[in-house]
């Protein structure tokens, strides 16, 4: 028999990414961000991490690149970042390495055996604390020197399945490169392909401005408006307008 019961939602707390996804992510879903190096990614998924900390759900954010003291001197310019939600540990910045107690990588899984560790000590994690949101910064760095594509592809296959079980929503940020930001070239990707959801953050030139825009391509479980929209980052958080094209 076929549930048509509608998913529960995860709210964002991003006002106009909530209203352009009917409510929220569907619980239990893997977004990709994705888009090129300085469109807001990190901004975007810090905000998801706040808001949802301060909304009550336990977030981990995994971070692959930036050490977690260094993405953490930021966060304060947020005004609706509260540090008692560090203090309180409903708010986690980890790396890897840390996840997995292995002081001798480098940040990220250098082997397949790594990688189903890694897989491993996420889901131990999420149990044991309860973790409700998930967010990894940049999933894309994680696989940089992987010859083998499929280490990836089985990767996303057990986040897939690990975050729908336990009613865990994630967000995987990864970087495309400036010639492959065609909505063809994105929903190509095996990480597009795989994910529930991708939400594309991108540049638009008008005139003599460089706007930054979002747009979400796909989103199971709910109906969502495919139009563009302008992004701005503020202190208060990603302000999202429709963009106009007249005078584009």
């Amino acid at each position: 028999m076929v549930n048509n019961q509608e998913r529960e939602k995860c709210a964002s707390g991003i006002e106009g990414l909530d209203s352009i996804l009917g409510g929220g992510f569907p619980v239990g879903s893997m977004v990709l961000v994705t888009g090129v190096p300085g469109v807001g990614k990190t901004s975007l998924s810090l905000e998801f991490a706040i808001r949802g900390a301060g909304a009550g759900d336990r977030t981990l954010y995994i971070t692959t690149i930036e050490r977690p003291e260094k993405l953490l001197a930021s966060v304060p310019e947020f005004d609706f970042f509260r540090q008692d939600l560090l203090d309180e540990g409903m708010l986690t910045f980890m790396e890897v390495p840390e996840l997995m107690d292995a002081v001798s990588m480098r940040g990220r899984p250098e082997c397949r055996e790594d990688v189903l560790r890694f897989s491993e000590a996420l889901s131990r994690y999420i149990d044991d604390n309860g973790v409700r949101r998930l967010i990894i910064d940049s999933y894309s760095a994680m696989f940089h020197a992987f010859d083998d594509h499929g280490v990836s592809r089985d990767l996303l296959l057990m986040l897939s399945e690990m975050i729908y079980r336990k009613g865990c929503t994630a967000m995987l940020v990864a970087d495309v490169e400036p010639s492959s930001t065609s909505d063809l070239a994105i929903t190509a990707t095996m990480e597009s392909i795989i994910a529930d959801g991708v939400i594309v953050l991108g540049n638009h030139q008008r005139r003599s401005d460089l706007l930054r825009t979002l747009q979400v391509l796909k989103m199971k479980g709910t109906s969502h408006s495919r139009s563009k929209y302008v992004i701005d980052l503020t202190s208060s958080g990603v302000l999202i307008t429709p963009l106009l094209r007249g005078g584009a």
